[in-house]
């Protein structure tokens, strides 16, 4: 008797487990009922998410879904999760930051370059470098100059990432700062700004402030 009861039993629970993956794979009770995108508005997450309204909710597979989302470089994490009582799906996005405008595209702190769809271009610093090192190194540097010099600032370039070269609008005519390292930064500011001052200096093209305390003018 104990023998044919643990066959029953047996027997339910393969019935079971058979019923509960027919309706978690097949019956229409779990099924995805909507899609909600938390961290940006880029309807393409959407789209390269694959995954559609009615769906089955057991065939959306989450890491598989984030992998595919983390592939434009311009997201930085993407996770993925299911509610089994609603049917919601969820993905979070966790896009990249920019910090600047290196080479025509965004590069965040990491070096990573970047293009963000249908984002008009942002008011970044605007870096030049051989490299990604050097277009942080750029970064870096514009970031450390006073508010009312760094407005001035159209561009700044990195020969590398000790030697720079800013490029000033000053007025209406632009002016190449030959910078150097970024040491003495309060003493160049000075320097040049005395120089560009001076009235025999009013059709000059370059300043070097490189060795501040013998600067050229050209």
């Amino acid at each position: 008797m104990i023998q044919i009861n643990r066959r029953i039993i047996s027997f339910l629970i393969v019935i079971l487990f058979g019923l509960l993956i027919y309706l978690v794979a097949w019956s229409s009770l779990f099924t995805v009922s909507g899609i909600q995108i938390v961290g940006t508005d880029q309807q393409s997450i959407r789209t390269a998410s694959g995954i559609s309204i009615g769906e089955k909710l057991a065939r959306v597979e989450p890491r598989a879904v984030a992998r595919e989302l983390k592939k434009p470089l311009w997201v930085k994490e993407a996770t993925v999760s299911r509610n089994w009582l609603t049917g919601k799906v969820t993905i979070e996005i966790t896009p990249r930051t920019p910090i600047g405008i290196f080479k025509g595209h965004y590069i965040d702190k990491s070096g990573t370059i970047f293009d963000i769809p249908g984002v008009s271009q942002l008011a970044l610093p605007v870096v030049e470098g051989l490299s990604t090192a050097d277009g942080l190194a750029a970064i870096a540097l514009f970031t450390q100059l006073p508010a009312d010099f760094r407005s001035k600032v159209r561009m700044v370039s990195a020969m590398n990432v000790d030697r720079f070269q800013l490029t000033i609008e000053e007025g209406k005519r632009t002016v190449s700062l030959m910078w150097g390292s970024d040491s003495e930064m309060d003493v160049k500011i000075k320097v040049f700004e005395a120089l560009i001052a001076l009235k025999e200096n009013s059709k000059i093209s370059t300043v070097d402030v490189s060795a501040p305390h013998a600067p050229i003018v050209k």
